[in-house]
């Protein structure tokens, strides 16, 4: 950390943590593409304040700036634009270079070239192709041309992606988890089947299928260690990475570059081992978030018509009547006593909410009673209510079986399309995406730009597509 704030202005980050943020993160990213047809970054400072001028034209803002100890409101475009020039070019981010034609020109700093292009790598939310990343390395290693050189052109890059592989599997772990946390009580039913389709379109059915389908890590995982350890006992090639480690890293000492060099092979091979570990902390917390996101949706959409389900609906609405009005608590919590009438129960009642616990007394069976024995009616009896209640789940042949139904004679058909008369129609719909992604099914999900509305629900619409 000393050395990242040894390159770092002491006031760097300021533009981005005061009242203006917003507007300063605006034209800093304004001034960024500003500089991307020019040959460097460096460009006329009066094109940089027509851009920042057209921005402020948009937004109506005022700024208020220090000037001479006085706060002074901006409220013109080219006052503004000049301001947040200065600003920037005092902070740190930017500096001035007077041209041959004593031409002032704007020139963005080194260190702040990686820190706007990660912001914008977060905004556009770039998926990140494991597969190609991962062909490099394996590319790389396989690659003899480049074995004249191996630090320069084959060590030194497969390191740095191994790292980069590691980090965006961790990042995905940490999105699912995102993801998992924004699913809260307080979601209406709308809320979550929403919110669930949106994570399958943007990571269940991208990053994380790829993960596990076309972009499978583990296809090239036993190669690349292999061909490493080819690498530690080739002499001719550990000597040349020696040499070009000690030349590229400023590193004088043979027997340090020759430590560094071994550490860093064994470092890839340690993460490749460790793969396995993340991708099943990422398939847990996907599993976790896909049953814990249809499991609620079910709840919210059950009927609620038995006695339980009665109760629940009841305290939920009197739990969200106290959320919105704290005058119902005294002091003493008296206030809560109309609501309940709830004493101690020493036995239990027919009409009991609780069920009675059954007890058994294990003993030792003296003899088989062979007259409990299933008739052939009652044999049937049980296989037509076994066979009943297994079409009336959800399971995947049965999905795909409604589906395959459906179909008819269209190899394609949307969502919005399928009955939706009742919830369960609904809840059906949530496991035709989910299973959308199997290739044992006989169809395939793609997602659309369209939402229909079933009830008092709204969907984002998907195309149904026969396989």
């Amino acid at each position: 950390m000393t050395e990242l704030f040894s390159i770092f202005p002491e006031d760097f980050f300021k533009p981005l943590t005061g009242k203006y943020k917003k507007e300063y993160a605006g034209c800093i990213m304004l001034m960024f593409n500003t500089f991307k047809p020019e040959i460097s970054y460096g460009v006329n400072r009066e094109g940089i304040v027509s851009a920042f001028e057209t921005y402020f034209s948009a937004d109506q803002t005022d700024l208020v700036i220090e000037e001479g100890g006085e706060e002074v409101i901006l409220s013109n475009a080219h006052d503004k634009a000049n301001a947040v020039i200065k600003a920037l070019r005092d902070s740190g981010w930017i500096e001035y270079d007077q041209g041959d034609n004593h031409e002032i020109k704007v020139i963005l700093m080194e260190y702040a070239v990686p820190v706007i292009e990660s912001f914008n790598r977060l905004i556009r939310n770039e998926e990140t192709e494991y597969q190609g990343i991962i062909s490099d390395i394996y590319s790389s290693l396989k690659n003899k041309e480049l074995y004249g050189k191996p630090y320069e052109l084959i060590l030194k890059g497969v390191n740095e992606n191994t790292e980069r592989l590691i980090s965006e599997l961790k990042r995905l772990s940490v999105s699912i988890k995102r993801h998992m946390d924004k699913q809260t009580n307080d979601m209406t039913a709308n809320e979550v089947l929403d919110y669930f389709f949106k994570y399958e379109q943007n990571i269940g059915s991208k990053a994380y299928l790829r993960m596990k389908t076309s972009e499978n890590i583990s296809y090239y995982r036993n190669d690349i260690t292999e061909m490493l350890d080819a690498f530690l006992d080739n002499d001719m090639t550990m000597d040349a990475a020696v040499k070009g480690y000690m030349e590229i890293e400023r590193e004088p000492s043979q027997d340090k570059a020759h430590e560094a060099v071994i550490a860093m092979v064994r470092d890839i091979k340690s993460s490749f081992y460790n793969i396995n570990d993340i991708i099943a902390d990422i398939d847990s917390k996907h599993s976790k978030y896909i049953r814990s996101a249809v499991m609620r949706a079910r709840f919210l959409l059950s009927s609620g018509n038995n006695l339980t389900g009665k109760l629940e609906r009841l305290l939920y609405n009197e739990a969200a009547m106290i959320n919105r009005d704290d005058s119902l608590f005294d002091a003493d919590g008296s206030g809560l006593t109309p609501l309940f009438q709830i004493y101690p129960q020493y036995y239990i009642e027919n009409e009991s909410l609780r069920t009675e616990p059954v007890r058994r007394v294990l003993s030792e069976v003296s003899e088989l009673d062979r007259t409990a024995v299933m008739t052939e009616e009652e044999r049937q009896e049980y296989g037509r209510n076994f066979r009943n209640r297994n079409q009336n789940r959800f399971s995947r042949k049965s999905i795909d079986d409604y589906v395959k139904a459906a179909f008819g004679d269209k190899n394609k058909m949307t969502a919005s399309s399928l009955p939706l008369e009742t919830r369960r129609d609904i809840i059906r719909i949530i496991y035709i995406s989910i299973y959308g992604h199997n290739k044992a099914n006989c169809y395939h999900v793609e997602r659309n730009e369209r939402r229909f509305t079933a009830g008092e629900f709204s969907f984002p619409d998907f195309d149904i597509i026969r396989s």
